[in-house]
């Protein structure tokens, strides 16, 4: 190994770690003593800062699978991921004139009590189940992927990572509440900024010069090795992954049914005064996003300029490739003496886009820097992973209140949110398991598993806020259709190979767009079928508790 590498993490890096992990534990203690009701455990009264609740939904939503995904991305597949962040421009005037209004109007705990009035009970504990089933696929992701990175970087078994990351953020989310959360989530968005500009930072102190930490990408022999694919404007073709108006459509289509029927998003919105201060929670989400994605994107150029370095070795092929990836690793190393040494580094780096960054944090950052970076992980982590079990014990109390019903004191239903939210800590842990077998980088696995769930819930927000003429019929066919068109988009690659017998890497533009039209167009459809007979009864409109 070089000698400007190390073998791994020092006892100072361990040290930053246990102290930041004691540290969010303690938030939970703190703010445990003030968790009197619901209202309060849930929602923080309704009156917390819009500042603190925009940079905590940042912080939420960019969590590890976006901090590793990123770098790993711009280094496997190139720029075209940057299109995205064009989209909260015109996201931001849809979700804060049109939906956050309509959300805002309504004291309402759990957004799914919304759909009550036009869809019926049914339908919004349906909707209710399915954003549990989203978000529990989705913690189990966070969980996985920094578990992946924290076993690169300490060689510690991959089993007792998952359970340790999913243990240590239950302990602080079920004491604490929404209070501890979002606390929590500012200094984990501050953590997560400091480590992404430290690793340019580093780079550039590295390369000596201003711009010498830039990879030479125009080079031939780089350009041969990365073999990135072209992105090109316009392309409607399921082969071509990443195009400038699909990735564009997708982030603004992500934008809008995450901020409309996500009960994480709405969830930060109730949790402030009113409609404006909702709105300006949503436009710091946005900035804060775009300027931690920013530096992401320099992240993966940073790694790419600092082992395209032709004085420097690059990590090794066990290191970067995973133990299944034993035929690529064989195929690799066959090539090795064929190709020029650039070309080669180039392609190795390509290979492992997912596990440069890791490696990079622990065998070549010096002590404890390396340690903040690893703080990072844990904080991209343990941000999503509470804001998600906090709000799915949200939906399950709020939008299943009979299971409940025998706690009617106010100590008594936080004592039972808290147990509930143990229990969801336990399961979302025990997804992550499962996830090691989904095929794909990062990146893809994150779209495979809860695209085709988003689409129809939004679908749902969107029919009752604007078609007077949707009923409990429209709203099952909406559920139905979307989930099947978008599981068939997101599997799509998957089913080709089983069809055809050959490989390719479909794209994940378009799953959100076509689950969301299928579900409008056959939910209206079923509600237009079944106009009479398919509005709610006096018997299923019932008002949400006074959870006040």
């Amino acid at each position: 190994m070089a000698a400007e590498y190390h073998t791994g993490l020092s006892l100072w890096d361990y040290i930053v770690v246990l102290l930041y992990g004691v540290g969010v534990v303690a938030v939970g203690v703190f703010y445990s003593r003030s968790q009197r009701n619901l209202n309060e455990y849930f929602l923080g009264g309704r009156k917390l800062n819009p500042i603190l609740v925009g940079i905590s939904t940042m912080a939420t939503l960019v969590s590890t699978i976006s901090y590793l995904t990123t770098p790993g991305e711009i280094i496997k597949n190139g720029f075209g991921i940057i299109w995205a962040m064009v989209s909260i421009v015109p996201a931001y005037f849809v979700i804060g004139y049109v939906i956050i209004p309509r959300i805002m109007e309504n004291r309402v705990v759990s957004g799914y009590q919304l759909l009550e009035e036009r869809f019926g009970l049914g339908v919004r504990q349906a909707a209710a189940s399915l954003f549990a089933l989203i978000r529990i696929a989705w913690v189990g992701l966070v969980v996985y992927t920094c578990s992946v990175a924290l076993t690169a970087m300490t060689g510690w078994p991959l089993e007792y990572l998952l359970i340790g990351v999913g243990l240590v953020t239950t302990l602080y989310t079920v004491l604490g509440g929404i209070r501890a959360v979002i606390i929590t989530d500012v200094v984990q968005a501050i953590i997560l900024f400091l480590g992404a500009v430290c690793v340019v930072a580093f780079a550039v102190w590295k390369a000596g010069s201003l711009f010498g930490w830039l990879p030479s990408l125009h080079n031939p022999e780089v350009k041969a090795g990365l073999n990135w694919p072209k992105v090109p404007w316009l392309s409607f073709s399921m082969a071509i992954r990443i195009s400038v108006f699909g990735m564009i459509l997708h982030q603004f289509m992500w934008w809008i049914l995450t901020a409309s029927s996500d009960q994480l998003a709405i969830q930060r919105y109730l949790s402030t005064r009113d409609a404006r201060n909702a709105r300006n929670s949503f436009l710091v989400n946005g900035i804060a996003n775009a300027v931690v994605s920013v530096c992401l994107v320099l992240t993966g150029v940073a790694l790419l300029g600092f082992f395209l370095n032709p004085s420097r070795p690059i990590p090794p092929l066990t290191d970067l490739l995973p133990p299944q990836a034993a035929a690529g690793l064989s195929e690799l190393s066959a090539r090795a003496a064929s190709l020029p040494e650039l070309q080669w580094k180039a392609r190795v780096l390509a290979e492992g886009g997912d596990r440069v960054f890791p490696w990079f944090i622990a065998h070549v950052l010096p002590s404890g820097l390396s340690g903040l970076l690893l703080a990072a992980l844990f904080s991209a982590a343990m941000s999503s992973v509470s804001s998600g079990i906090n709000s799915i014990t949200t939906v399950i109390m709020i939008d299943f209140p009979r299971v409940f019903a025998r706690f009617s004191a106010d100590q008594a239903k936080v004592k039972a949110a808290r147990w509930l939210g143990v229990v969801v800590g336990f399961v979302t842990t025990g997804v992550s398991f499962l996830l090691q077998y989904i095929r794909g980088n990062f990146m893809d696995v994150a779209q495979k598993i809860n695209l085709f769930f988003v689409a129809p819930l939004g679908a749902l927000f969107f029919m009752a806020f604007f078609m007077k003429r949707a009923n409990r019929y429209g709203g099952w066919a909406a559920i139905l259709s979307g989930f099947v068109v978008g599981l068939g988009m997101a599997y799509y690659g998957e089913l080709y190979n089983w069809l055809t017998g050959r490989e390719i890497r479909a794209t994940f533009t378009y799953t959100l767009a076509a689950s969301f039209a299928a579900s409008i167009v056959v939910g209206y459809a079923a509600s237009l079928l079944f106009s009479r007979s398919g509005s709610p009864t006096k018997e299923q409109i019932r008002s949400a508790p006074p959870y006040r």
